[in-house]
This record gives structure tokens, C-alpha cells and sequence, in this order.
């Protein structure tokens, strides 16, 4: 008898939606912003420098290495402060970014996809990211929504995907997860013993010495199949 798949966890950057246009123009936003209203930040600093800036902090501060929007609330502060501004202007900024990164564009099958699986499965999410799912207009596909802010780790490390287990109740054998990174996604769930499905939208190759997932797909619109093929199998994996 066959272990039942019961929730479905899906990653969202790359997978759900393109990251790359939706962050970019979220720093554009900001930018515009910080030159309207603390052009001192601005003419000491361009976007590629204020990008370093949050590299160096990340280094320096691993305790904010998991939480982006953390990170950039505390990057911002620095930043008023080193340029004479009291350090609470910069929330304004965060803000404004935080707005900008949540106006994302699903791919075109995600929503005909997510509303036909949720007939018969539970639907989680698992970012590293930190788009706000509801400004974003998604919240409502989910039962359960987790970020590094909630879990205080990020992907690969196992106990994002434990979180998501302990508050769904179920065990990793009725969990499937679903994403783009071959090392943030696939090699995370499998140390938590979870199955996982890449999605390969662009035909990459896998990178050679990383554990496979159970099976690949180039679009949602099969992941149907692959998870009936999967429950199958009772549970056992092949490589993609």
C-alpha cells in the first residue's frame, strides 16, 4: 500500500515566478526614492555600492544571513547613520523595496496548476526569499507559508523543511517538495528526507556530483503525473 502524498511545498523565486526583473526593479524603486528623499545615502553611494555594503554585512553579521529583509532594515540604518540621517528614515526605504519585491508575475500556468492541486493536496511554500506573500496576491493558494523570518535558518539547511512537517503534521514520507536550486531545494529536502521535484524550466544540465531529485519537469503543467507516478512507486526514488 502506498504512502499518501498529502502536502505539496513549493518554492517561489524562479519557480512560482521570475525573480531576477521583480528584484531589480525593486532596487530601482528604492533608489529613486533614497535620491528623493536622503540624497546624501545617494551621492555617497550608487546601487552597486549599497549592493556590496549588504555583502560585507552578511559576512560580518551571519545572524542576519538568513533573513533578507532583516538585513536590509539594518544595511539601511548603517547607511542613514554614516550620512547624518536619524537611522529611522530609512524604514520608508525598506518599505518601498518590500512593496516593489512582492509585485511579481506568475508564470503562466501557476495559476490554473495551483487551484487544480489544491482539490487534492495541501499547498505549502518555502522561500529564502522574502517577497510578502499577500501584498504579492498569492496567500490565498497556500495553507502554510514559511520564510527564514519564520524559521530562522534558510535552504539547504533541513530544518526549514522540519518546520514545515511539524506544522502540517505530517511525516516526510506525505511531503513532496517542489523547486528551481538543485542545492537550496532539492539537496534541502533530501536532509530531511523529503522527495523532491525540480523544475527545469530552461533545460539545465544537473550539476555533476549533487544528489538527484526524484524526478525533473520542465513545467508545472506536469506535475500532476509526476506526483501520481510518484505515489506509485510507494515512495521510492529513481534519478531524474
Amino acid at each position: 500500500m502506498s504512502s499518501r502524498i498529502d502536502l505539496l511545498c513549493f518554492d517561489l523565486d524562479d519557480t512560482l515566478w521570475a525573480s531576477a526583473p521583480v528584484l531589480r526593479r525593486a532596487e530601482e524603486i528604492q533608489y529613486a526614492w533614497l535620491e528623493a528623499h536622503l540624497p546624501r545615502i545617494v551621492a555617497a553611494h550608487d546601487l552597486v555600492a549599497m549592493q556590496a555594503r549588504r555583502r560585507m554585512l552578511m559576512r560580518e553579521r551571519p545572524d542576519l544571513a538568513h533573513d533578507f529583509t532583516a538585513l536590509r532594515r539594518v544595511a539601511m540604518a548603517e547607511l542613514c547613520t554614516a550620512c547624518g540621517y536619524d537611522p529611522a528614515l530609512g524604514d520608508a526605504a525598506i518599505e518601498m523595496f518590500l512593496e516593489a519585491r512582492s509585485a511579481i508575475t506568475l508564470f503562466d500556468e501557476v495559476d490554473e496548476v495551483l487551484r487544480d492541486l489544491r482539490r487534492n493536496y495541501r499547498l505549502a511554500s518555502l522561500t529564502n526569499g522574502n517577497t510578502d506573500l499577500v501584498r504579492a496576491g498569492v496567500a490565498h493558494y497556500f495553507d502554510l507559508m514559511l520564510s527564514p523570518a519564520d524559521t530562522g535558518c534558510s535552504k539547504p539547511d533541513p530544518r526549514m523543511f522540519e518546520a514545515v512537517m511539524a506544522r502540517a503534521g505530517i511525516a516526510a514520507s506525505a511531503m513532496v517538495h517542489i523547486g528551481d536550486e538543485p542545492w537550496h531545494d532539492i539537496e534541502g529536502a533530501h536532509r530531511a528526507s523529503v522527495r523532491a521535484i525540480w523544475l527545469n524550466r530552461d533545460g539545465r544540465v544537473w550539476p555533476a556530483g549533487a544528489r538527484r531529485a526524484a524526478a525533473e519537469i520542465g513545467s508545472l503543467r506536469e506535475l500532476r503525473a509526476t506526483l501520481e507516478r510518484l505515489q506509485d512507486t510507494n515512495g521510492e526514488t529513481s534519478p531524474a
